[in-house]
């Protein structure tokens, strides 16, 4: 793909608007159910999952629960519950915030994101596979 310069054109002149907005209906559809099975397998809601993914983006440094409220446009309140149930859960754990002592950081615990891992983990593998038996076309 990205050693062929003409590979986007000669992809995407197959598609009509229409197509491509059938195709990207079904991918979101697709990540829906995915997040969805997910969601079922790990006990954790949609927000929850969301939640994480956040916290592990911040690569170790964690966010205060009013930065991780306005990343999933959930209230305070909202965000203190969802925190308290990660809490609960072993998958988050609230901090003092370093620089601020009337705050705190909300961080993702080692043990949750592992655990979370091995759901994902199979799923991995099974993508791996077959991406090996695709060809070109």
């Amino acid at each position: 793909m990205g050693n062929n310069p003409n590979y986007q054109d000669t992809c995407l002149s197959r598609y009509s608007p229409e197509n491509l907005v059938a195709l990207v209906q079904e991918q979101v559809a697709e990540v829906l159910a995915f997040a969805a099975a997910l969601s079922r397998k790990t006990e954790l809601g949609h927000s929850e999952m969301a939640a994480l993914e956040h916290l592990q983006r911040t690569g170790g440094e964690g966010l205060t629960p009013t930065q991780l409220g306005g990343r999933l446009g959930l209230s305070s309140g909202a965000i203190t519950a969802l925190v308290d149930r990660l809490e609960k859960a072993g998958h988050a754990e609230r901090r003092p915030h370093p620089r601020d002592r009337r705050s705190s950081v909300v961080l993702p615990r080692a043990e949750g994101l592992e655990e979370a891992a091995q759901h994902l983990r199979p799923l991995a593998a099974e993508l791996l596979e077959r991406n090996a038996r695709l060809t070109h076309e």
